[in-house]
């Protein structure tokens, strides 16, 4: 009884202890966040908002690049406005923006520069500190949230701070910060049930060492240099990998290519009444690289499928598999103000281990960055007459010479036993 009164105790001292340190901090550093709004000029009237916090004392103030990305986009429509705490109004200069670890650096006027601002951590905390995000959820004002340190997200290519606390809407932007009101990273993302994911420190603190102001007419080569940097990376960690292989059926395929992409399994062995057999691995990256509210990119895709059938006839076989690759989509959401129409090429080809193939691949190019494309491909085996291997492949934002050296690789990772 004595070790549980003593438990009991110590876990109200805690939360006492991190309710009087959010009150602390958002006292002391309340007048160095800021709402950010995007103005649509023609209105006068706000379109989104998000949050945004002082550093350094000279004026830079960092957000996220998903807030102010349609100013990026439409320069001469929006403008960039702050709301300090005290409900004052001013426009923003947007200064410089990595938007593959989605983090802007904009200046505030003077006349809204407040005394107030943080300064970066030296270091992120221990696993299993709490830390406070900061924000303004849903335009309620500003608020702290106490939460804990869990570490960087595992198997992620684009590093991520695995936070327990609300982030809602809003709270993009804001900052997370240590007890001594130190930053350590910057709302980016909820996955719900108290799961948030922060931009880390490094990210942040390189950021503020770029020290450059890019003009209106930079912003599309500059996000296209970062895109190519990005995707050259990736597809050369992936294709350096070493892609542990398993059994689908009667072929051997690529069951883990990178510790990034994430797999899962799956068939309709226990359904009733189905004519024919479905085996499953699919494999994705689980993330995106947000350009604008309706293209995202950087998201590979990956998918395998066995099919078999002891009640269809080779007729109906045939249609089966051509009706599951007519319905092939891209993984990534595009509209025909920022990509191309899909061109295909059809070839019927054997891989490097005997494996023969009618295989589509096609690719659509972005309109705004020169030499990077969205591409899918979707082959079925033809060795068999009543079972056949489906698999399929898009990668969104790559170049052509990295989009040959995947569709090869995958192609030949691929093999009957």
């Amino acid at each position: 009884m004595r070790s549980f009164l003593f438990i009991v105790t110590v876990f109200f001292s805690q939360t006492a202890f991190s309710q009087q340190t959010a009150q602390n901090l958002f006292n002391q550093y309340r007048p160095a966040l800021y709402q950010i709004q995007m103005i649509d000029k023609e209105s006068g009237n706000k379109s989104s908002i998000g949050s945004g916090f002082l550093v350094n004392g000279i004026g830079d103030m960092v957000s996220n690049y998903h807030v102010i990305s349609d100013y990026v986009y439409f320069p001469d429509k929006y403008r960039i406005q702050y709301l300090d705490s005290n409900g004052n109004t001013g426009d923003l200069t947007l200064q410089t923006f990595d938007v593959i670890n989605d983090l802007s650096l904009l200046k505030i006027d003077q006349q809204g520069l407040s005394h107030t601002s943080l300064q970066i951590a030296n270091a992120l905390p221990l696993q299993g500190s709490t830390i406070f995000s900061l924000g303004n959820p849903h335009d309620l004002g500003m608020i702290v949230v106490p939460g804990t340190f869990n570490g960087l997200k595992k198997n992620s290519f684009y590093q991520r701070i695995h936070f327990t606390g609300s982030i809602n809407p809003g709270m993009s932007g804001g900052p997370a910060v240590n007890e001594n009101g130190q930053v350590v990273g910057v709302n980016v993302a909820t996955a719900g049930n108290q799961i948030g994911f922060l931009i880390p420190l490094p990210k942040v603190a390189n950021l503020l060492a770029a020290k450059q102001t890019l003009e209106p007419t930079q912003y599309k080569a500059h996000i296209q240099q970062q895109l190519h940097d990005n995707q050259k990376a990736m597809i050369e960690k992936l294709l350096s990998s070493n892609w542990q292989t398993g059994m689908l059926g009667k072929a051997s395929i690529p069951e883990q290519i990178s510790d990034f992409i994430t797999c899962w399994g799956g068939s309709n062995a226990s359904e009733k009444n189905v004519s024919f057999l479905s085996v499953s691995n699919r494999c994705r990256i689980g993330e995106s690289i947000f350009l604008n509210g309706k293209l995202q990119t950087g998201e590979v895709e990956i998918e395998f499928e066995w099919l078999t059938t002891e009640k269809l006839n080779s007729v109906q076989f045939h249609n089966l598999i051509s009706q599951k690759i007519a319905f092939t989509r891209p993984g990534n959401p595009a509209t025909k103000n920022d990509v191309t129409n899909y061109r295909c090429q059809q070839d019927l080809v054997q891989n490097a281990r005997g494996m023969t193939q009618k295989s589509v691949l096609c690719a659509r190019a972005y309109k705004d960055f020169e030499d990077l494309f969205d591409v899918l491909y979707i082959s079925a085996s033809n060795d068999f007459n009543q079972g056949s291997l489906i698999s399929h492949f898009t990668l969104s934002g790559v170049s052509n010479e990295s989009m040959e050296a995947f569709s090869k690789h995958f192609m030949d990772s691929m093999s009957w036993q």
